[in-house]
């Protein structure tokens, strides 16, 4: 089974055209590894997508933030939202983060609200 790049439904061929889409099943071939791991944040299995958030943040992919932020945001699965702004902390820091982390620590999911109140905290902490 092979993932379509551009809706994630599954196909039987890396190669053709999405059943679903129409599109290419590939990826386009000149992205990044990083890109790639952008692309993974969106995955509909879950476990793949919070294993790029994390390989993100351990790389400091510093272009990865748009895309971990959305992930955050759009909060469709807890689990990857945490380890994205886990990341997204590990690459920019507290400071830089500060009014998102704000405004994420009063959310209605708990567990990102946990992560950012606590990012805000011992910042404070240390500070």
């Amino acid at each position: 089974m092979y993932w379509c790049y551009h809706c994630y439904a599954h196909n039987d061929c890396s190669t053709r055209f999405c059943a679903r889409c129409g599109q290419s099943v590939e990826a386009p071939a000149e992205l990044s590894y990083n890109e790639r791991l952008c692309w993974t944040l969106g995955h509909p299995d879950g476990d793949r997508a919070v294993l790029a958030a994390q390989s993100l943040g351990a790389r400091q992919a510093r272009s990865a933030l748009p895309a971990l932020r959305k992930a955050v945001d759009e909060n469709r699965d807890p689990f990857v939202a945490v380890a994205a702004l886990h990341s997204a902390i590990v690459i920019a820091g507290v400071e830089e983060l500060r009014s998102w982390l704000e405004r994420l620590s009063e959310s209605d999911g708990f567990m990102v609200r946990t992560v950012a109140h606590e990012a805000l905290q011992e910042r404070r902490t240390l500070g």
